[in-house]
């Protein structure tokens, strides 16, 4: 059963570095796709709120679960998962990871209101 709990909590890990690459790159990749635009501006938003009210993830607290569950205290995962993890719980002061949700949620709101180019080879206003 430990094994179950062991790929569970190392799902979730990915799971949560998938979040993360989602909240963080999604307006780059969902600009012509407004029916994601809502949803990942929403995911932005939560994450700011995350930062500022010192909530604790629930994909956190999941992981933690499983973890405890597996028989693990501390870390002997793999080695990709040991690195994910890295990325994922850096240490920074808080006001840092404030002032980086802050401005992800200002570039996003700005990617998202901001005209798009035409697609392809589309020109406006040029002939020949």
């Amino acid at each position: 059963m430990k094994l179950v709990y062991t790929l569970a909590a190392e799902t979730t890990v990915l799971l949560h570095f998938a979040w993360i690459v989602f909240v963080v790159t999604g307006a780059f990749w969902l600009r012509r796709h407004p029916r994601w635009r809502l949803i990942h501006l929403l995911a932005v938003v939560y994450s700011l709120a995350i930062e500022v009210f010192r909530w604790i993830c629930p994909l956190t607290h999941l992981e933690q679960a499983l973890w405890r569950r597996a028989g693990t205290l501390a870390y002997q995962g793999a080695f990709l998962i040991h690195y994910v993890e890295k990325l994922i719980y850096f240490r920074a002061p808080q006001w840092l990871l404030v002032s980086l949700a802050t401005l992800l949620l200002a570039v996003t709101v700005v990617l998202y209101f901001r005209p798009l180019p035409p697609r392809g080879g589309e020109r406006t206003g040029l002939t020949g």
